[in-house]
């Protein structure tokens, strides 16, 4: 049996007051693309910061691949894409990769070297210049 990439259950988070997420509990299959949707407010930016260790739940249990999402190295295996469109217009694609990279630790030639791996197989070596 293949372990779910994402198993949340029972989190909640409360800012001063105020419920943001209550008592959530959702499976998402490995090999699956989920995505969150609802109005402003619903909490989803919130779901998706404790997800990714950003900030603690309050309360309940975030398992990324049957391993709590505070183990080492463990969000390396997942991907997040959020809404946020521009955030570094000015900024060449490679660039944004080794910026991004180097945020969770990778050296810039290490950096580099993946992110022209990965723009060659994609076919976005031309585009992100």
């Amino acid at each position: 049996m293949t372990l779910p990439a994402v198993e949340i259950e029972g989190i909640a988070k409360r800012y001063a007051g105020h419920t943001a997420v209550h008592n959530l509990s959702l499976l998402v299959p490995s090999g699956s693309v989920y995505g969150l949707l609802g109005p402003n407010g619903a909490g989803k930016t919130t779901t998706i910061r404790m997800l990714l260790d950003i900030i603690a739940p309050d309360v309940g249990t975030i398992r990324i691949f049957g391993h709590p999402n505070r183990t080492d190295g463990i969000l390396d295996r997942i991907g997040y894409l959020p809404e946020e469109r521009g955030l570094y217009k000015r900024m060449q694609v490679r660039r944004v990769l080794r910026f991004v990279a180097e945020l969770k630790g990778i050296s810039a030639k290490e950096a580099d070297r993946r992110a022209d791996k990965w723009l060659e197989r994609l076919g976005l070596t031309t585009a992100a210049k």
